[in-house]
């Protein structure tokens, strides 16, 4: 059946760039063909000359202040998948998601996907109204798969699979943080919640401040074991006191190499506690929407991931390839 499937949507995608000929004389707009271009580079799609602390702080300031509609609740989502024939092709989380899966062969540029996919989330919003958990499903044996984003300031926490006990505290921590979540809004959704104390200049965090770490005092992103289960939000030394904006940020949790965590090979390290990562996830998929929680998935083999609810709450699917070479 899966196979059926996927030869239909390659049909399809095969398909969807014909036109009937006589299509410019019907009603509306002529459509006018453009070329995709053979390469992008991020940072042109962004706008941006460097990336450098004070580019992207005047990025947000000027995205905060811009006229036009205004940032869905809780802070922006906005990743830049690539360039398209009229500019960046972008995706808004919070409108076209909630979640997204990626899938594709080795080689197809999965990774290179959710790179580029966290580095346009962090320029288009604050550390303090987003933040991002990464995890490299594979234990990134192969390369340093998420690793190398780290440095963006919005990222609170890095997991590669290979250690059982790291992965059951991370399991356990984000458990814990859609249980926080849910409790902080009740009855009401993300999007309600943040309507409700829109007008509100400061909100009581759940949390002890001492509990909340400050940038720079582990430059590990990982999760410290002292700590209560409760994934790390960061916040500024000295910075003004949090508002509802920055005490219920948007989460979103990228996740490379899915189905090595779903089925993991035999003699993995991090096989005996992948069951409990992926169940976490899986709770992600499921409650996500509502308690202000992305999932970005990356899966190198479909079939293993079809049954899980990441792949059935996906509300945007990509499918990367390789095309044949073209004839001369």
């Amino acid at each position: 059946v899966y196979k059926r499937q996927a030869w239909a949507e390659h049909f399809a995608r095969a398909l969807a760039p014909l036109r009937p000929s006589d299509a410019a004389a019907g009603p509306g707009p002529a459509r006018v063909a453009a070329a995709l271009p053979r390469t992008a580079r991020l940072l042109d799609e962004l706008g941006l000359a460097r990336a450098t602390p004070a580019s992207l702080t005047a990025r947000w300031a000027a995205s905060a202040d811009a006229p036009g509609p205004a940032a869905p609740a809780g802070g922006r989502v906005l990743g830049v998948l690539g360039a398209g024939p009229r500019g960046p092709l972008t995706v808004d989380l919070a409108t076209d998601g909630p979640h997204v899966l990626v899938e594709g062969g080795p080689g197809t540029g999965k990774t290179e996907l959710l790179r580029t996919f966290a580095a346009s989330l962090a320029a288009a919003e604050r550390p303090d109204r987003l933040s991002l958990v990464l995890v490299d499903g594979g234990g990134a044996e192969r390369g340093e798969g998420l690793r190398v984003c780290t440095d963006l300031p919005q990222v609170s926490t890095y997991l590669a699979a290979a250690d059982p006990v790291r992965m059951r505290e991370f399991a356990q921590a984000l458990s814990s943080e859609l249980k926080r979540r849910a409790e902080l809004l009740g009855r009401l959704d993300f999007a309600g919640w943040h309507a409700q104390h829109a007008a509100a200049p400061r909100v009581v965090s759940p949390r002890r401040p001492s509990d909340l770490p400050v940038p720079g005092a582990s430059g590990t992103g990982d999760i410290d074991p002292t700590m209560s289960g409760t994934l790390k939000l960061r916040t500024q030394r000295g910075g003004p006191e949090r508002t509802a904006l920055t005490a219920l940020p948007r989460l979103v949790v990228l996740v490379d190499d899915f189905d090595a965590l779903v089925a993991p090979a035999l003699g993995s390290t991090g096989r005996p506690a992948a069951g409990s990562v992926v169940r976490a996830l899986e709770a992600v998929a499921r409650d996500g929407e509502r308690l202000g929680v992305h999932l970005v998935a990356a899966s190198g083999r479909p079939d293993r991931t079809a049954e899980t609810a990441a792949v059935e709450r996906a509300g945007l699917r990509i499918a990367l390839e390789i095309l044949p070479p073209a004839a001369d």
